[in-house]
């Protein structure tokens, strides 16, 4: 049964909109970048002058062809981008495999006692009801619900422990100092919006046994 598995990621018309929409629209935005520039460079209360009238102190159609080639690899590489942020879910019936950009996370069946989604994020916890994992993926709650149930996997249609959460404070007393560094380090991540950073520190907290999560910037805990 290990080889017959259950993959969660984006389909093919979700990819093949990625691909052509884009660099699309990276085309379409570089093609009129000259005029936009010229334009916003008249008006002072635009933000980024300096770039806009750099842009716009340029003349001629090779201009225009410049910018819609590099609104073209801007496209492709947000395309890139968007496939490597994205969380891929291989369930089978006896582990899942989380794969996130260079990382792959397995965990076993036998030690997972509930899955859920909290908004967009997929929660496992492990036996003692402690999380393991959560992350955010953009596919559809039934979907998600449905790859797990067919693997015969324990699901919730809600966070069974949401009223448990409490709002992180510096120097928490209910935490140990490892875990309050932690969630400080983690605190400067969110901040500066580095996600890959804010992830890793959660695994770190998930080792000591700390759930968290964060809302408009403030972290919480149980």
């Amino acid at each position: 049964m290990d080889n017959k598995h259950t993959l969660l990621n984006f389909s093919k018309t979700d990819k093949m909109i990625l691909w052509i929409g884009f660099p699309l629209a990276g085309l379409v935005f570089g093609w009129f970048l000259p005029s936009i520039a010229k334009w916003g460079s008249s008006l002072p209360w635009v933000p980024l002058q300096g770039p806009l009238k750099l842009i716009a102190s340029y003349n001629g159609v090779w201009v225009g062809f410049i910018t819609l080639i590099l609104g073209l690899i801007a496209g492709i590489a947000l395309t890139l981008l968007t496939f490597h942020e994205s969380l891929e879910i291989s369930i089978y019936d006896n582990k899942v495999i989380l794969k996130l950009r260079n990382e792959e996370i397995t965990l076993k069946k036998n030690d997972i006692s509930l899955v859920f989604m909290d908004e967009k994020q997929l929660v496992l916890l492990e036996n003692d009801e402690k999380e393991i994992f959560r992350y955010k993926q953009e596919l559809k709650k039934n979907k998600v619900r449905e790859a797990f149930l067919k693997h015969h996997y324990p699901w919730s249609d809600e966070d069974q422990f949401k009223e448990d959460f409490k709002k992180w404070v510096v120097d928490c007393p209910d935490l140990s100092p490892p875990a309050n560094a932690l969630l400080k380090a983690r605190k400067i991540a969110i901040e500066k919006g580095e996600d890959e950073e804010t992830f890793q520190l959660a695994k770190e907290l998930w080792k000591l046994r700390v759930s968290v999560k964060e809302k408009d910037k403030k972290q919480y805990y149980r």
